[in-house]
């Protein structure tokens, strides 16, 4: 059975990079280009991963991470943070809000960023 890893990105670029990255490793990766549509989307198809900017249109990261730890069908699947946002209060509320871990895009290599998902694929 194929992971799936829901990676909701505004960035274009961001996404065409992983998904040619996540391809390397046999994993279905869905995009959402706002925090509106990762919500439903992580309602809908119950990924066994979540890759979650902070910075976006319309509704945060963080909004996004409240929301999906405040329901019982989304709260079980672990959220990384990839974003550029890199102050130690996001980082806090990140990880006080459900976090799993807070990847800061400029300190990971996209292989690096690739290599911790697939340690938290492994687990679920």
């Amino acid at each position: 059975m194929t992971q799936v890893i829901l990676l909701i990105e505004d960035d274009p670029y961001v996404q065409r990079m992983y998904k040619r990255m996540f391809g390397h490793e046999h994993y279905e990766l869905v995009f959402a280009s706002d925090g509106k549509e990762g919500l439903e989307l992580a309602q809908r198809i119950k990924p066994n991963l979540i890759l979650l900017d902070i910075l976006m249109p319309g509704m945060s990261g963080l909004e996004v991470l409240e929301k999906l730890k405040m329901s019982h069908e989304t709260q079980p699947i672990p959220v990384l943070i990839l974003s550029n946002l890199a102050g130690e209060d996001t980082i806090e509320d990140a990880k006080r809000l459900g976090a799993e871990e807070y990847m800061v895009k400029a300190d990971f290599s996209p292989q690096q960023v690739v290599d911790e998902v697939s340690k938290y694929m492994k687990k679920v």
